[in-house]
């Protein structure tokens, strides 16, 4: 009489649910939109790093930076002209680039960068939105020293998530 060894139809698929089961509960653990958030998140702190550069490189041949109220950085916005291609060779935009406010005090689910200078050009603001509030620790808004005079004032909807860089 022949003996089989294997295992049966009945053991490998209770080890493939158990198998899809560890792997769900992984997967949950894991969280990977909140991979791509924080990596979304590193790359709005490095675009806004590239256009300071260029904003610093714009005041070292203008002696000003360039004026503006509250402006959504686009690529095709009055500040990105004066900038590309003499500063920088394209400047960057959100990654998500969702909806048009042109402030950093409103909306903060639309995910945009903003420029604001004082009018004439002495000192500015820069600020993107972040998906995940921890991204902006130690760069919030309502720390940078022009945020009193440039900023959105006392309280506002994007505090949690507002991260801001300004002139040196």
């Amino acid at each position: 009489m022949r003996k089989n060894t294997g295992f049966t139809l009945i053991e490998l698929l209770v080890v493939v649910a158990v198998i899809g089961v560890l792997s769900g509960i992984l997967l949950a653990i894991i969280n990977p939109r909140g991979f791509r958030a924080k990596a979304r998140d590193g790359q709005r702190v490095a675009d806004l790093k590239k256009i300071q550069t260029g904003l610093e490189l714009y005041f070292a041949d203008n002696r000003l930076y360039p004026p503006s109220g509250w402006v959504r950085i686009t690529g095709s916005d009055a500040v990105s002209a004066l900038l590309s291609p003499a500063y920088i060779n394209i400047v960057p935009i959100d990654p998500v680039q969702s909806g048009s406010s042109n402030d950093a005090c409103s909306n903060p689910t639309e995910y945009r960068y903003n420029y604001k200078t004082d009018g004439v050009g002495t000192k500015y603001i820069l600020t993107a939105i972040t998906e995940v509030e921890t991204s902006n620790n130690g760069f919030e808004c309502n720390v940078l020293n022009n945020w009193g005079a440039l900023g959105c004032g006392g309280s506002y909807a994007t505090s949690d998530v507002c991260y801001g860089v300004e002139n040196p």
